[in-house]
């Protein structure tokens, strides 16, 4: 079994335990999404993932009051012109000036009440080989040791569509500083199979160096995909799909057809108020799928996943083989 539970500490005190389904904000696709903030406050105490660069031009209160522990990413999401894999639109987006500057401006400003897990600083025009990424996510520790901090892998040039594997493998015991390690979905591989077996290799050499850092996988919080990449090996996991589309039996769907299936007046309603009961409706079954993997680590029985217990299975039982082959 490939999937496992952390703990994740600041200092003595346990701040988190995996896993961690991160319901995201952000002002790319949802321009009033300190409303959306708002009206979600009165529902999420769990952990959350907000986006320095929102902090930075003020889309999002910097002093949240509902989470438990926030995750503050570096903004290269709203900084990027393209979009994530859960997105079927083609919106416009038009990023505002973006920096190393501004990131840190917003670091050294930070004053939430909650722990708060930093994501290392990501350009959309800036490159750096694996250990030039290291070297500066220990800058970002020394600078700021108030904060717990995530090193995001990124491809190492322009050209590189892909994290290069090969190179972190080969230096695997230099994640074990980090509270943890992170790769958008994007950025793993063409597939999803493919993926999944570069997380369980990743998390197979991490275990084999006694690094015990959980993996985060950005921009997945669909609740299939995010079981695969969970029997996988990763064990944190983020997106906003959860504000794009509707959770049902373990699949999305488009909100019109969410609100159609969940209630028989779902069809007459606007769209802003189905949106927000699709909201709560999302919110509370992440807590559900949580529950799900916990049971599923704790037991090793698909029939946890319900309706996508088989798919599971059936991912899983391919990716033990080809694990197997590989040794």
């Amino acid at each position: 079994m490939f999937a496992r539970r952390s703990k994740i500490h600041m200092g003595s005190q346990i701040v988190a335990e995996t896993p961690l389904l991160l319901p995201s904000f952000s002002s790319k696709g949802f321009p009033q999404v300190a409303k959306i903030m708002k009206l979600m406050g009165e529902f999420i105490t769990g952990p959350i993932l907000v986006s320095g660069y929102d902090i930075y031009y003020k889309a999002v209160p910097q002093k949240i009051t509902f989470s438990e522990l926030i995750f503050l990413d570096s903004g290269g999401y709203e900084a990027r012109c393209e979009h994530d894999l859960s997105e079927t639109y083609g919106k416009l987006h038009k990023p505002k000036p973006w920096n190393r500057r501004f990131h840190e401006s917003v670091l050294k400003n930070w004053s939430s009440k909650w722990p708060t897990i930093a994501v290392t600083y990501d350009s959309p025009t800036q490159f750096q080989k694996f250990g030039g990424q290291v070297k500066a996510a220990k800058e970002f520790k020394t600078n700021h040791p108030n904060f717990l901090w995530e090193l995001l892998l990124k491809p190492e040039t322009k050209k590189d569509e892909f994290i290069g594997l090969e190179k972190v493998l080969g230096h695997v015991h230099q994640l074990r500083e980090f509270a943890v390690v992170g790769m958008t979905e994007k950025e793993i591989d063409a597939s999803l199979f493919g993926a999944m077996k570069k997380i369980a290799r990743l998390r197979a050499a991490m275990d084999a160096a006694d690094v015990h850092t959980p993996i985060h996988i950005f921009g997945s919080l669909d609740p299939l995909t995010s079981v695969l990449y969970f029997i996988a090996g990763a064990e944190i996991f983020d997106g906003l799909t959860w504000l794009r589309f509707g959770y049902h039996e373990g699949r999305t769907m488009y909100s019109q057809n969410y609100a159609a299936i969940h209630d028989s007046e779902g069809i007459r309603r606007k769209n802003t108020d189905q949106s927000y009961e699709m909201w709560n409706n999302n919110y509370y079954y992440l807590e559900k799928l949580r529950t799900q993997m916990v049971n599923y680590v704790n037991t090793g029985g698909f029939t946890h996943f319900g309706p996508i217990a088989s798919i599971v299975e059936d991912a899983y039982k391919q990716l033990q083989a080809d694990m197997t082959e590989m040794r």
